[in-house]
């Protein structure tokens, strides 16, 4: 059998750049070939952070659009959104019974914004509670391993806790303990000013679904070896963002060993290496912008695949939530 793997997506809101593609989203999506995957919008976990509806509807939409453009393909796993498989709040309301108040004030997120200043007072519980809905997503689905960042690694963790805790309350192993399994993507992508990190609000990231011209900019923007004043100047290749974007980006490799052996000599331009970054971005992700427009506009499409999906997570999910039931006296001689 194929081992269960279950992955989460936070709906953030943030336009997708290629720093978050080749980081997270690109071997998020390849898990579907190594298992029985199920993939869900954690849109609940989204209420903690995001409380205007238009907001929260736009970036629920935009991850779901994003995913299934770029390769989730709802016949070869489960895809859903959290909040149409009540289990996931039923069993988070039992699971608060499993850990104590000290823990939950040893969690990361929790820390965080108490380190930032933050007062207790002003932290919503939906904050404070992450980790157990988090438990019950995970839990409800027994699955072997869950992909998650190094900074996720605890929550994995006090799923396990709470997990064990549970199964010794009752002597029966119930849940098994997932496994986290850690990215082995070490490096940040480095963003095109070639100082930080790749990110949406530095301003300094290539788009995947932004308009031509927006990304044409955003490449011809981008920082290169800045010893280099003319073209006929020999160039750095090593650690130069542009080059850096081509190796992961273009696909024609017989190009990009021309243009690194012509930018070292001093015989090419920055802006034909940026042109030529630019068309092998616009191939790269042709397919992906066009699936997009298709989906966006065909969202019932989109709903009936969100709908059948719950429908398979539901069907694994309840009959989690009924064993657990019937386990702790939920389930008994006057309900069933």
């Amino acid at each position: 059998m194929k081992k269960r793997i279950l992955s989460g997506i936070t709906p953030s809101g943030s336009a997708l750049h290629i720093g978050n593609y080749f980081g997270a989203v690109k071997p998020q999506i390849e898990l579907q070939d190594s298992g029985e995957t199920y993939y869900f919008v954690a849109d609940l976990h989204a209420l903690s952070t995001v409380q205007n509806r238009e907001d929260l509807e736009r970036n629920i939409t935009s991850v779901v659009l994003d995913y299934l453009a770029l390769g989730l393909d709802p016949n070869r796993c489960v895809f859903f959104r959290q909040s149409d498989v009540p289990a996931h709040s039923q069993l988070a309301i039992v699971l608060a019974n499993y850990v104590t108040y000290g823990h939950m004030q040893r969690m990361h997120a929790f820390k965080d914004k108490l380190q930032k200043g933050v007062s207790v007072e002003s932290i919503n519980m939906g904050l404070f509670n992450y980790p157990i809905l988090m438990a019950a997503d995970i839990l409800l689905y027994k699955p072997y391993g869950v992909p998650v960042g190094e900074d996720q690694r605890q929550h994995v963790e006090i799923t396990r806790d709470i997990a064990e805790a549970f199964n010794k309350k009752y002597n029966k192993e119930v849940f098994p303990l997932p496994e986290p399994l850690i990215s082995k993507e070490t490096g940040k992508l480095i963003g095109t000013d070639g100082e930080r990190k790749m990110s949406k609000s530095l301003g300094n990231i290539i788009g995947i679904f932004a308009d031509e011209e927006v990304i044409k900019k955003q490449i011809m923007g981008c920082f290169t070896d800045p010893n280099r004043k003319r073209a006929t100047d020999p160039g750095k290749v090593e650690g130069n963002p542009v080059f850096i974007f081509h190796n992961l980006i273009n696909d024609n490799k017989e190009e990009i060993g021309d243009l690194e052996i012509r930018y070292r000599e001093g015989k090419v331009g920055d802006v034909e290496v940026k042109e030529k970054l630019f068309a092998a971005h616009m191939r790269l992700f042709k397919g992906a912008r066009q699936r997009r427009q298709e989906l966006e506009s065909n969202l019932d499409m989109v709903r009936g695949i969100l709908k059948e999906g719950a429908v398979k997570a539901g069907k694994v999910a309840d009959q989690t939530l009924d064993e657990v039931y019937r386990l702790i006296g939920e389930k008994n001689k006057l309900n069933q």
